[in-house]
């Protein structure tokens, strides 16, 4: 009779910290870096989409971290979602586009930029390695820059890159708070 009163409580205890061990494990997981980096979702997504990628976003805050992405073809804007974890490809929206000026504005801006995505991505993980969250080329007073976010832990930093010198123009850092 001893042993069973003993027992019962030590299987609790038992079950109880593997529970806790195993929520640790998922929250870790989902906050270390993910099993697909920026550039293989990247390929992924181009594999699925063929377009001009318009935006590009790392989100850990639904259920799933996952890439969003969104591409600008001739005739339609479309949204994809990259798991990062599987590198699973999902469309999540099509839509029409109409005006025609959205895509001539985007291919001359793909034309009038000297540094590639990829060599901003490398000058700003250059200053605060981490997770690229977000990129965006943009254009301010006439002058087209890279638009960066970055997170490692808890610090955000967000970076503008000039697309024709490299120069970093702007650099924040922050620490999140949540």
């Amino acid at each position: 009779m001893n042993k069973k009163l003993i027992a019962v409580p030590a299987l609790l205890i038992a079950i109880g910290g593997g529970t806790v061990l195993a929520q640790t494990d998922l929250l870790g997981s989902a906050e270390g870096k993910p099993a697909i980096t920026a550039s293989e979702a990247k390929k992924l997504a181009f594999a699925e989409v063929k377009g001009d990628l318009a935006g590009f976003e790392f989100d850990v805050n639904d259920a799933t971290p996952h890439y969003e992405m969104e591409f600008l073809t001739e005739t339609e804007k479309v949204e994809v979602e990259v798991d990062a974890e599987t590198g699973k490809v999902k469309v999540t929206e099509r839509e029409s586009r109409v005006n025609s000026q959205t895509s001539a504005s985007a291919s001359v801006a793909a034309q009038d930029v000297k540094i590639s995505e990829q060599q901003a991505i490398d000058i700003a993980l250059a200053e605060a390695p981490g997770t690229v969250t977000d990129v965006e080329l943009d254009e301010d007073d006439g002058k087209y820059v890279y638009e960066i976010d970055i997170e490692n832990g808890r610090t955000e930093y967000e970076f503008e890159i000039d697309a024709n010198s490299g120069a970093v123009l702007k650099f924040e850092q922050d620490l999140d708070d949540e």
